[in-house]
Parts: structure tokens; C-alpha cells; sequence
């Protein structure tokens, strides 16, 4: 073969693979643009139509987070990352709502033609006092079900649960529902509503629930009505305490929906419903009119975990709460009668790793507002001569006013705790009087303790405030603080004897606040029943104790230190002078 042949045969071959490239490389750029239009499709379909997407499954009970999670919807487990859309009723609203980005519709049940001579046993969406639709519920679940939204069912008459639920356990037997179904009614009466009001009857809706359709979340809420001339008026204790002896044996995830405007007065409350049960969940509400704060939000969320609360608020107000709630590092919003744990984060939640520091003028607070890092600030609290029955720094060489030195801790921006040990009966209400200022000024968000020295039952002592009174004022003035009593101590030379410690629990049984018992280690030394008893007193009771240079060595007071360390130890605290608590640190943690 020539030379020219030989070069024409290669160019040719050259040629064919270049072609052979250029068709691999047009190949692979189709199948990637295959990939992406289907992995389009697939993320729109996930967002829009989970039911659509072969073998998604999700039970009707389950935990909303979880199944919004699973849609890729929101990243983390946050009520805050919810969103909704409300009262979506008739077509028109429910269509409205099913193409807007809201992740929950949430629409109101009750009976066609209630309370009219033509009322029918179908359940259609209205709200009263409508009592006709354009949709049937029948109609509002075959259209919501073909969008991945979640459920919730607003209930407004007895009549509207029966038939409701036996069309969604008819619709979860033939075609699935695969998401979570909320089933919300007002169950009892709340603030400013009178007992004639009529409310949906709350053993029928729960009866009706487990006979029927126990697969759902409940939603079990009070009758509110909120009066701009009362703002104060909020949910009491009474009331959730009878909305929780109503769930208490339900086995169904529950969450409690709470008018926010009043959520923040009653929050003590609802913490401790929050605490009856980690299947338990707030849902904060808002009628458009509602002066909800933006602040009143935040120390919500800064007193709970993401996961318990959901916030089902309007704009502009949502929008600017979101803003604030996930900027990094800003500052909490702590409730001031919380748990020092919770507030101090110490290593291994151990109360030990908490300082306590004791000032008596304003020279040492400065000091140990520059100094120090962290802790508990006890304060002693008298009055002057110059200024009786005005609340004092006890000790003070000069007038140092107990309104100056809290406004000098709390505009401190390390964390700091209150402890106000008051001298004097009269000086009680007072000081309580300027913690409620403070709070309503929205500047008081420290734990504040409040301790006196008190007279009851078998210790009743003369020259004492009693132990009844001293709870008392506190729950009318300022019932937002750890309640801290301590015994009169000429009472304690034979240590803590029972008959103190029964007494002192009696008084202190079923407050709603958080307890701490006052100790002094020297007597306590003596008294290990006692230390049994105190500890197994509530699960909202704490012991502290202390120990100073004026009580006698850190040897003399040793042994009532040890003895509490046995267990329980995010349930003791040591208010202890700076060189006994370096020293017992050292004998603890290196024996």
C-alpha cells in the first residue's frame, strides 16, 4: 500500500474516533439532562403530591415533624419551620390553600343544618355560625389528599366528630391517608368565658376518638376570649390541671393549642403540662387582631425545646419572630422562676459546678461584675434608717438601694442568677413589688430565688414571717420565682429533725413553683433522714446548701456536704463560701 493510502486510511480512523467521542459525549449530556428533569420531577412530586409517589406511607398518628422531615420540607425538628394555612373551607379557600406553600391546612368542621330542622348527619366545612357549605368533609379529604399537606380538623359541635371519624377510618381502610391528622375541639372553658357557653363535650369528643378513629393526634383546647381591657387575664393553674386530668391516660400523641396572647402569663403552666409528658406539644394560635409581641414569643421558645411548641401566628408578626429566633448567638429570654440547670448548663447537669458569690455593698457586686464569669448573686436584703421599709442591700456602709443592684445585674451580659435573702416580713412584698415592675418591663429574665427564714406547724417560732403567709404573698405579688424557705436556726441544734422536715414539705406541697430547701451543713451533718426525705419530696424540689466562714470551719460542715452528693446531683446545690467550695471540689472529684 502507498504512503498516500496508508495516511487517508488513518485520517479516516481519526475521524470515526472523533465521532465515536462527540456521540458518547452527546449521549452522556442527554442522560444527564434525563437525571435532572426526573429528579425535578420527583422533588416537585414530593413536594406537592406525596400520595402520588409509589409505597410512601405514613401513619395517621404520627408526629408531624417527622413526617414534614420526611418530605425534605423543613431540615430539622422545629415547630418554627411550620407553616399554615387557615380555615380552609369552602372550595374556593380549600383550593386557595392547597396551592399556597403552607404545610398544614387547617379547616372547620360541623353538621350540615345544625340546630335547624333540616340538620343532616353530614359533615361538611364551616365554620359558626355557618351551618351550610359548598364542601362536604367527604369532598375536602379526596381533594387534600391528593397534595402532601398535613390535616388538622377543627371541630365546633359534638354532633360534626361521630360521622367525621368514621369517614376518615372509611378513607384510611380503602385508599390511605399516609399523614398526620390533628382533631381539635374546645373542650373546656378558658379565660373570660363563662360557664353557659356552650363547649363541645369533652368525654363524648375523647370517647368518640377512641372508639373511632384512635389513630390521630388530639387536639383538646379551652374556649378563649381575650378582652384588651383585661390583658392580664390568662389561663390559671385550675385550668390546665383539669385539661390534664382529662389526658392523662390517653396513649395518642396530644398537643394543646394556647391563645398565644396570653401564653406568656400562664407560662409556668404550661411548662409544667409540658413536663407531664414528652408526647405532649403546644400550639400557639392567633386571632388577626391579637396584640401578640414579638417578645412574648421569644421567651416562649427560649423556655422550651423546638420540638413542643408550633406557632401557628400571622404575619407581620411571624416573620419578624422567625427573624429574631434563628439569629445566632442572641440573648435568652430565660423565665425567672426556671431551673438553675436549665439556665447555667453546668458539666454533667451537676449543681456542684454552679458559684454561688455573697455581696453586701456595691463595691463587691462591681467587682464581681467584672470579675466573675457566672452564678448565683445572694443577696441580703435589709433597710435603713434613712429609708424604712424600702428594700436594701443589708450591710452596706452607704445607701445602695436593692433597685439599683438589680438593674446593675441584669444589664450585665454574663449569666447571672438572683437571690434575694430578706430580712424582714416587711420587706417581703416590696421587693416582690420591684421584681413584677421588672418583669413587666421585660428586663427580668435571670433565675430569681426568693428565701426567707419562716414559722410553721411544729417549727413555728415567734419573730418569724409564717411559712403560709410567705407563700401566699408571693403567689398575689410575684409569683414567678423558686420559692427557697429556710427553718429558724435556733431550731436546728439537734439537726433536721422529722417533725421539722414533715412540716416544712406540708407547706410547700403542691405549689406550682419551683422549690428549693435552705440547709446549713453543720445541722445537716446530723440529719441523713432528713436528706432522704427532702429528697424524695417532689420531683420540683431541690436542696441547697450552705456553708460559710461564720458557720464554722469547711471540716465542721464536711459531713452534711457528702451526704447530699449520693444522688440526684442536678438536684443539690452548695451555696458555700469561695475557699470551703474549692476545697470540697477538690475532695470530690479527686477521692
Amino acid at each position: 500500500m502507498s504512503k498516500h493510502r496508508k495516511m487517508e486510511k488513518r485520517l479516516v480512523e481519526k475521524k470515526e474516533r472523533c465521532m465515536s467521542r462527540q456521540e458518547c459525549t452527546m449521549a452522556v449530556g442527554i442522560f444527564v439532562a434525563v437525571v435532572l428533569v426526573v429528579a425535578t420531577i420527583f422533588s416537585m412530586n414530593r413536594r406537592f403530591c406525596p400520595g402520588l409517589l409509589p409505597g410512601f406511607t405514613f401513619p395517621t398518628d404520627g408526629d408531624m415533624l417527622d413526617y414534614l422531615l420526611d418530605l425534605s420540607l423543613i431540615q430539622k425538628k422545629d415547630g418554627l419551620l411550620v407553616s399554615w394555612y387557615h380555615s380552609a373551607n369552602n372550595k374556593s379557600e380549600m383550593e386557595k390553600g392547597l396551592k399556597s406553600d403552607a404545610m398544614v391546612l387547617e379547616a372547620d368542621v360541623n353538621i350540615e343544618g345544625y340546630n335547624t330542622d333540616g340538620q343532616t348527619s353530614i359533615p361538611i366545612m364551616a365554620h359558626p355560625p355557618d351551618i351550610y357549605s359548598d364542601n362536604t368533609l367527604q369532598e375536602w379529604l379526596d381533594a387534600v389528599l391528593k397534595s402532601n399537606k398535613g390535616i388538622k380538623l377543627d371541630f365546633k359541635t359534638i354532633e360534626s366528630v361521630g360521622p367525621s371519624l368514621d369517614i376518615l377510618k372509611k378513607k384510611a381502610l380503602e385508599s390511605g391517608i399516609n399523614r398526620p391528622v390533628w382533631l381539635n375541639a374546645d373542650i373546656l372553658h378558658g379565660p373570660n368565658v363563662p360557664g353557659f357557653i356552650e363547649v363541645v363535650n369533652a368525654t363524648s369528643f375523647l370517647n368518640l376518638i377512641q372508639e373511632k378513629f384512635p389513630n390521630a393526634t388530639i387536639s383538646p383546647g379551652w374556649q378563649v376570649l381575650y378582652v384588651s381591657l383585661l390583658p392580664n387575664k390568662t389561663y390559671t393553674r385550675a385550668m390546665v390541671e383539669d385539661m390534664y386530668e382529662l389526658l392523662k391516660n390517653v396513649t395518642q400523641k396530644v398537643t394543646f393549642p394556647i391563645r398565644a396572647v396570653m401564653g406568656k402569663n400562664a407560662w409556668p403552666h404550661f411548662k409544667w403540662l409540658l413536663e407531664q409528658s414528652p408526647s405532649y406539644s403546644l400550639t400557639l394560635w392567633q386571632e388577626k387582631d391579637d396584640p401578640v409581641t414579638v417578645e412574648d414569643l421569644l421567651f416562649i421558645r427560649d423556655n422550651s425545646q423546638p420540638d413542643q411548641i408550633y406557632y401557628d401566628i400571622y404575619d407581620p408578626v411571624l416573620s419578624a419572630f422567625k427573624e429574631v429566633a434563628f439569629q445566632p448567638n442572641r440573648s435568652r429570654r430565660f423565665y425567672s422562676g426556671g431551673n438553675l440547670i436549665d439556665y447555667f448548663k453546668p458539666r454533667n447537669s451537676d449543681g456542684m459546678y454552679i458559684q454561688w458569690h455573697s455581696i453586701d455593698n456595691r463595691i463587691t457586686l462591681m467587682t464581681l461584675l467584672k470579675e466573675g464569669d457566672s452564678g448565683m448573686i445572694v443577696v441580703p436584703v435589709g433597710e435603713t434608717q434613712s429609708n424604712p421599709g424600702v428594700p436594701t442591700v443589708d450591710g452596706s456602709d452607704v445607701d445602695f438601694q436593692l433597685q439599683e443592684c438589680l438593674d446593675l445585674i441584669l444589664v450585665s451580659p454574663k449569666p447571672w442568677g438572683i437571690y434575694l435573702k430578706i430580712k424582714s416580713q416587711e420587706l417581703l412584698s416590696p421587693s416582690l413589688a420591684l421584681l413584677k415592675h421588672l418583669n413587666e418591663r421585660k428586663f427580668l429574665y435571670n433565675p430569681t430565688w426568693i428565701n426567707m427564714d419562716v414559722s410553721y406547724g411544729r417549727f413555728a417560732t415567734p419573730g418569724y414571717i409564717g411559712g403560709d403567709q410567705f407563700i401566699k404573698e408571693i403567689n398575689k405579688v410575684f409569683p414567678y420565682v423558686t420559692i427557697a424557705p429556710s427553718w429558724p436556726k435556733e431550731l436546728l441544734v439537734q439537726g433536721y429533725t422529722k417533725p421539722l422536715v414533715e412540716d416544712m414539705m406540708s407547706l410547700c406541697k403542691g405549689l406550682w413553683q419551683e422549690v428549693s430547701y435552705q440547709l446549713q451543713a453543720v445541722p445537716l451533718g446530723k440529719s441523713l433522714l432528713a436528706i432522704q426525705m427532702l429528697q424524695q419530696s417532689s420531683p420540683r424540689h431541690s436542696l441547697t446548701v450552705e456553708h460559710q466562714l461564720e458557720q464554722g470551719s469547711y471540716m465542721t460542715g464536711y459531713k452534711g456536704l457528702i451526704l447530699v452528693r449520693g444522688r440526684n446531683t442536678d438536684k443539690v446545690f452548695y451555696n458555700l463560701h469561695k475557699f470551703y467550695s474549692n476545697n470540697f471540689a477538690r475532695d470530690v472529684f479527686t477521692s
